[in-house]
């Protein structure tokens, strides 16, 4: 089971040392460059750590959009020891119920690049749906209803 805690002092470090698979590294930002935006931007970046445990598997970024009830998920990576084991898919589900809980929204949005199969198949798993594709930017524009 998947829960989900603050990143703090305490699993920084772990944090960091996660990492995904080589071929995966185009689809996601370096933990420490999104660590960093969440530091300068405190009040609309949040990282999430997820946890199977006592593990850390995971990290997520959301974020608070300006516009009424809207959070984006800025990013999600599962380490890859820890792949293939559906932490992904829960892991969103988790995000989803945290934000309901945390925040007033009733939708979550997210991208995937074109051609990220895996990434696709885990927001679909989770009950992500389609909205849109944007051929300019190359990504499929998901989103996640919560209310």
């Amino acid at each position: 089971m998947i829960t989900i805690r603050n990143l703090s002092i305490d699993n920084i470090e772990d944090a960091l040392a996660l990492s995904v698979d080589d071929w995966q590294r185009k689809y996601v930002r370096p933990n420490a460059e999104m660590i960093a935006l969440a530091y300068v931007g405190p009040q609309e970046l949040f990282p999430i750590a997820l946890y199977a445990g006592e593990e850390l598997v995971g990290l997520a970024f959301v974020k608070k959009e300006q516009k009424a009830a809207i959070m984006t998920l800025e990013q999600i990576m599962i380490g890859h020891p820890f792949q293939s084991k559906s932490f992904g898919s829960e892991s969103l589900r988790e995000i989803a119920k945290w934000i309901e809980t945390q925040f007033s929204c009733s939708l979550l949005q997210a991208s995937v690049q074109i051609g990220n199969q895996w990434g696709r198949e885990t927001l679909e798993n989770a009950g992500f749906m389609k909205r849109a594709t944007d051929l300019e930017k190359r990504e499929i524009e998901m989103i996640y209803i919560i209310k």
